[in-house]
Formats: structure tokens, sequence, C-alpha cells
């Protein structure tokens, strides 16, 4: 019994040593990307990843879009980064990591393919 409460303390413990935060799994600092709307075209964009409150935080902003767009509810596990964000129509978002750090994938608004667009986040370079 002793041995079994030891062995399950230590992994508890091992756990908490190498758990990271979620913030911890994206390069704090400005990123840069591409949003690609349903049916438009391709727009430079930069992300300003940080922490809020203890959760990481992602805000977007382009030169071609007006006023900044912050990403909610952001998760980034297995190598899988999802949250959502409202330009006037909540976008929800699947990201994938990629080869070079970054994450690319599709966003949707719910409505099938015609409300489908493209994502593409490229970490700083260090």
């Amino acid at each position: 019994m002793k041995k079994t409460t030891a062995l399950l303390g230590f992994v508890a413990l091992f756990a908490l040593l190498w758990a990271r935060p979620a913030s911890a799994q994206l390069a704090h600092g400005t990123w840069t990307g591409t949003v690609t709307p349903p049916g438009g075209d391709v727009i430079e964009v930069s992300y300003e990843v940080g922490e809020t409150d203890g959760a990481l935080s992602v805000v977007m902003s382009s030169l071609d879009i007006e006023g900044a767009m912050e990403f909610h509810d952001v998760k980034v596990e297995e190598g899988q980064m999802t949250f959502w964000w409202d330009p006037g129509v909540r976008i929800d978002c699947t990201l994938q990591a990629n080869e070079s750090g970054g994450f690319q994938g599709k966003c949707t608004d719910g409505t099938g393919p015609s409300g489908e667009g493209t994502l593409v986040m490229v970490p700083p370079s260090n």
C-alpha cells in the first residue's frame, strides 16, 4: 500500500513539474501570417501572442482590416490550436502545427464550404 501511494505521489509530482501552461506552448511576441476569407483575397496580418490574467491571448491586426480582432478561448493541445473570434459573426478555427513551428488551418462560420477560410500563423524569428 505504501509503495502504491508513493508511486502515485511521484507520478503526480512529475506531472506537475512537466506540465506547462498553454501560454508556454506559443512564443510570446509578434507573429506574422495571413487570413484568407471565404472567396476572398489573402490578407497579410500580425498576431500579438501573450498572456492575459494567466491565459493565453492572441490578437490579430492588419493594415487591411479595421480594428484588432481578439481570439477567444485559445487552446493549444497536442499540436492543434483552437479558438473563435467575432468579426460580426462567430468564426471557429482549428489550426494544426506545421514543421516551421507555426500553425495553419481552417476557420468557418458554420455554413459549410462557402463559409470556410484559412488562417496561417508564423512564429517570430529569434
